[in-house]
């Protein structure tokens, strides 16, 4: 971690100092003084992110060098009754996001008021936004978008499941980091979901739907809320420069995207909320369609004889043998009649057909005494083989259980120079031995969901060319049933 030599000033935002207490400029304390009963921290700031018209985002450190996102509220009301209002959004998001816990959501830390002005630190989100990617890159393909998407519909899923409306889905507060993860950030108009409550008519014209305007939000509201960002991602047509709520499939406007896509995003932009999908969850599986969550069920007849499985390598464990019912065995001529002899006597088409009828009978005997083998014994070494071909590549065979969010503190110790990348790898790696080892074999981390850090790594020691680093991580692990 570079030292910071420099810090700005919190009112004129001028470069002071790192020692300095009070600005050089225009003599306001630089010093951000957290007085909360459960949290005396100290801030400043180091660099300005982004400003807008009632807030900004800048990124500061405490007295110990931890990296913080610090965000403000700007007072810029001349109604008191606005102020009031505002002041309220802010700590409701603020005390919102603390009981949050997802990793796609920043953590926040603490909320306070310094001198009248009213911030908020939360995790130091690395990386940019959708809308500056867009902006960059124009259209986005549709596999990269997808992906996004995936994680984007787990998140909101997640709020809704808590009861809570997002209500200000679209690029710009989509952040992803180095790693491609992503989050989901500024939730400072989200809201309780209550059916029969009108709300203020708030929301990003060109992606909040037509009921928003109307005061009303529902969980639709954010599911077109998200296809129109998806849609303008795929596209590059920015819906805040056309007609409000007009969006042409996105297939019409580029051919290389996928039936399936335009699809799902057609329905999703219905004018009528309950014209859309119902859940986040069936936009998500429209868009994304899953492999099969449960094992296939196979019914195994009553045993009749033993049937033994064979013999692994001397230093495995012993592998019980499985009772499965076999059909009577197939006639087969004896070994010492030639094969030719038997040909005049039978059309060639029709020795043909007994053949593979033969062979097919001969396969589903394998399959019957293997399946059965697969839902009696499973064995940790037999999972690779075991495990059904998706999409062309083999994936873990799916479990029974609890699907779990798991949080661990970790260390790590990586040759000094490795990349940001390269730490975070070692602590995945970390994070899946740790499963492992308080889960058994049978645990699987969710692929769909990557594990991610909970704020930001620290650096503990450096010695010998070697470098110790201490994070918080966070993953969601399907945790097999007893």
């Amino acid at each position: 971690m570079a030292e910071v030599t420099e810090i700005l000033c919190p009112i004129c935002h001028k470069p002071n100092l790192r020692r300095a207490r009070f600005c050089q400029h225009c003599g306001h304390d630089v010093i951000l003084n957290n007085d909360q009963p459960t949290d005396h921290r100290r801030y400043v700031i180091t660099r300005i992110i982004k400003r807008g018209g009632q807030g900004a985002v800048y990124e500061g450190i405490d007295q110990d060098g931890n990296i913080y996102a610090i965000k403000e509220m700007l007072d810029r009301f001349a109604d008191p009754k606005e102020r009031a209002e505002a002041v309220e959004r802010f700590n409701a998001e603020a005390e919102l996001l603390q009981q949050l816990r997802h990793p796609r959501i920043p953590r926040v830390y603490s909320h306070f008021t310094d001198e009248g002005r009213h911030y908020l630190t939360m995790d130091f989100i690395r990386g940019e936004d959708l809308e500056q990617i867009i902006e960059r890159e124009g259209r986005i393909d549709e596999q990269r978008v997808l992906r996004w998407a995936d994680e984007i519909c787990d998140v909101l899923s997640y709020l809704h499941g808590k009861g809570l409306i997002y209500r200000d889905m679209k690029p710009s507060n989509v952040m992803i980091e180095p790693s491609g993860d992503v989050k989901l950030i500024d939730f400072g108009i989200a809201k309780v979901f209550k059916p029969t409550e009108r709300g203020t008519q708030i929301g990003t014209p060109g992606y909040a739907p037509p009921e928003q305007y109307q005061g009303l939000a529902t969980p639709q509201s954010d599911i077109y809320a998200l296809a129109a960002t998806l849609h303008h991602l795929l596209t590059g047509r920015d819906p805040t420069q056309e007609m409000p709520f007009s969006f042409p499939p996105a297939r019409a406007l580029v051919p290389e995207i996928s039936e399936r896509t335009s699809a799902a995003l057609e329905k999703a932009l219905q004018k009528v909320a309950k014209d859309r999908f119902a859940t986040m969850d069936e936009f998500r599986a429209a868009l994304i369609p899953r492999r099969q969550s449960q094992p296939a069920q196979v019914r195994v007849a009553p045993a009749s004889q033993p049937v033994p499985v064979p013999a692994r390598p001397a230093s495995s464990a012993p592998v019980a043998s499985v009772p499965v019912h076999l059909p009577p065995p197939m006639p087969v001529p004896p070994p010492s009649t030639p094969m030719a002899a038997s040909l005049p006597s039978q059309p060639a088409h029709r020795l043909l057909g007994q053949m593979m009828v033969v062979i097919v009978l001969l396969g589903l005997i394998a399959m019957t005494v293997f399946s059965g083998y697969v839902l009696v014994t499973r064995p940790t070494w037999a999972e690779p083989f075991l495990a059904p071909i998706v999409g062309g590549r083999s994936q873990p065979a799916p479990l029974t259980g609890q699907l779990q969010t798991i949080e661990y503190e970790l260390e790590v110790t990586v040759a000094e120079g490795t990349d940001e990348q390269g730490v975070l790898t070692a602590f995945r790696e970390a994070y899946r031995a740790r499963v492992q080892r308080e889960y058994g074999t049978h645990a699987q981390i969710n692929p769909s969901i990557p594990i991610s850090y909970v704020g930001q790594p620290r650096q503990i020691r450096q010695s010998n060319g070697q470098v110790t680093y201490q994070a918080r991580l966070t993953g969601r692990v399907w945790v097999a049933g007893p």
